[in-house]
């Protein structure tokens, strides 16, 4: 999961009639879905559609309040918002747990909103990790071949390449 594809999710949801009473708070309202399905991804590693009302809790309690700052002001319109995200989703993909994703919903949302005031998992995400950087020098097709036989490396093991 990637960050383009949590922007493309969050635009998709944008771009639908679901997100038309968020028009006047649109940074907010991006900020929280943004939160939300990267929490889906990378805290459940499931397609927000994809998610039961288990998942939902976990993510509900877990993973989404660890991307919030303590006594966040946009937990209180995360339930509403969510409400509002799923029903763009039963409209654009098929979620074959609508029902319990909808009862964890309502079951939840004042839970979630407790664990974000008090703060217990505030900024607890896991960051993504920095891509690894090879610092080898690269080796030339006329350097000396690594494995110490004393050719040319496009003599040795750099023939096949």
């Amino acid at each position: 999961m990637n960050d383009k594809q949590v922007a493309l999710e969050t635009a998709a949801f944008f771009d639908s009639e679901a997100a038309r009473p968020w028009s006047g708070r649109r940074a907010d309202a991006k900020r929280v879905i943004e939160r939300f399905v990267d929490a889906c991804y990378r805290g459940v590693g499931k397609a927000p559609w994809e998610l039961d009302g288990e998942d939902l809790r976990g993510v509900l309690l877990e993973q989404l309040p660890a991307r919030f700052e303590k006594a966040d002001k946009l937990a209180s319109i995360t339930p509403e918002l969510l409400e509002a995200y799923f029903d763009h989703l039963a409209t654009a993909r098929v979620v074959t747990q609508a029902f319990e994703i909808r009862q964890a919903l309502a079951t939840h949302a004042p839970q979630f909103e407790e664990v974000v005031k008090s703060g217990r998992l505030a900024n607890l995400a896991a960051k993504p990790a920095d891509p690894f950087v090879h610092k080898a020098d690269k080796l030339g097709r006329n350097d000396p071949c690594s494995c110490g036989s004393g050719k040319k490396f496009k003599k040795c093991h750099g023939k096949d390449v």
